[in-house]
């Protein structure tokens, strides 16, 4: 399998691009290698990294919409805790699907998993061919998130061809998974080489409850414990003191910014200035669409960056090049993955942009005007991989997942 890429503007320059495989071999002018197929961008449409989100809960598109305009608890025992104990694999692997086709339309390559019923979910996302991390939640009172279950579920994944997902370990929370079963979940990870992907300070009350229950912090807590390391993905992280975010930097953990997720919940701001500044690895993350709405990383990046701007009364704060990184390079490292960026030798996960949208006029700076103006319909080609998922915006058996998923959807929340 090759392609090759005519006519792009890469870097503000035209630019061919040979992909061999699953990587970028050749970045050139006027390419003339043959090739399996071919793209032409006719000058017409930039070419960028695939968006990676590092925090998700696929399926829970199922949800969209369901229960909004809620305090967070109330949201989660009246609305989605109900609805979540009808799910069936079959909800999953649609749900799924529904998550994986928004993502691909709005440009993103790669995403960073927590949800249940893993095998159907990675059914879903190899037939979509993205590229994902697929977490093996972990969570105290519901048998599916057990020790038992996630030995039972790694010990049949492991021997199958994954390929171009991989495996990691989600404990949901401090509050939902014991100190014992934490301990478990970091040794489990460190022994089969797995990342480690959990919530962290989502809201005050957690802090607060810590603080009642192990007289620390979160982080101090989990440091205490052994659970922080390289390998900590660790999503919301918002409700962080100075002692924490030096431990965090300490630890090398990556933090992942949720900014639509937590305004919608009134969770809180995430100290984006004072973890960057403890170079603390920081990347970006939708959530799950139920808390969202969105997956659209464009509109997750622009309200990060001025979030962060009215947060600190500076208009300099979180500048669109950090934040396109944050949504590119940083999230490549923090999963471990040899992409976020246009280069010979990396993965193939590469998107298009149309540049005739209005929203590109007049032009004066590429990353400015991906992060601030326009959404993830700009998005006209999508290759993942080596594979093009998406082409002029036409993806294959789109519109049987709508209706799958809706139907499924209503079975639900009925």
């Amino acid at each position: 399998m090759s392609l090759l890429i005519k006519n792009v503007i890469l870097d503000g320059k035209k630019k061919d691009i040979f992909i061999e495989g699953n990587k970028i071999k050749k970045i050139g002018d006027n390419l003339n290698l043959r090739a399996t197929e071919k793209i032409d961008g006719k000058k017409e449409k930039a070419i960028i990294p695939g968006l990676i989100n590092c925090h998700t809960h696929a399926a829970m598109s199922l949800f969209r919409g369901y229960g909004d305009d809620l305090p967070l608890k109330e949201w989660l025992e009246k609305k989605i805790w109900s609805a979540e104990a009808k799910l069936t694999e079959e909800d999953v692997y649609w749900g799924t699907k529904l998550d994986c086709l928004e993502m691909i339309k709005s440009g993103t390559t790669c995403f960073n998993d927590m949800y249940w019923y893993q095998e159907s979910a990675i059914e879903a996302v190899k037939e979509m061919n993205l590229r994902a991390i697929i977490g093996l939640a972990m969570i105290d009172f519901l048998p599916i998130g057990s020790k038992k279950n996630i030995e039972r579920t790694y010990k049949k994944l492991e021997t199958k061809e994954l390929e171009p997902i991989t495996l990691s370990l989600a404990p949901h929370a401090i509050y939902s998974v014991s100190r014992e079963n934490l301990i478990w979940a970091k040794n489990f990870a460190e022994k089969n080489n797995l990342i480690l992907h959990t919530h962290l300070s989502e809201t005050e009350q957690e802090v607060k409850d810590c603080l009642k229950k192990f007289k620390m912090r979160p982080v101090e807590y989990l440091d205490k414990i052994g659970f922080l390391n390289k390998n900590c993905i660790l999503a919301h992280s918002i409700w962080l003191n100075d002692k924490e975010i030096e431990i965090l930097a300490k630890r090398k953990c990556s933090v992942v910014y949720n900014p639509c997720s937590n305004m919608k919940l009134a969770s809180g701001i995430f100290p984006y200035k004072k973890t960057k500044e403890a170079e603390i690895n920081v990347v970006l993350g939708t959530d799950g669409s139920a808390s969202n709405n969105s997956l659209d990383m464009f509109s997750e990046m622009k309200f990060a960056s001025l979030l962060q701007k009215i947060k600190e009364k500076n208009p300099i704060t979180a500048p669109a090049r950090e934040i396109f990184e944050a949504a590119t390079k940083n999230g490549a490292k923090a999963l471990k993955i040899n992409a976020g960026e246009i280069k010979e030798g990396k993965l193939a996960d590469l998107i298009l942009i149309d540049l005739n949208q209005v929203s590109f006029q007049p032009g004066y700076s590429l990353i400015s005007d991906i992060v601030f103006s326009t959404n993830g319909n700009c998005v006209s080609d999508v290759i993942c991989n080596g594979k093009i998922l998406m082409r002029e915006r036409k993806i294959e058996g789109e519109e049987k997942i709508k209706k799958e998923a809706t139907k499924r959807a209503r079975n639900l929340t009925i």
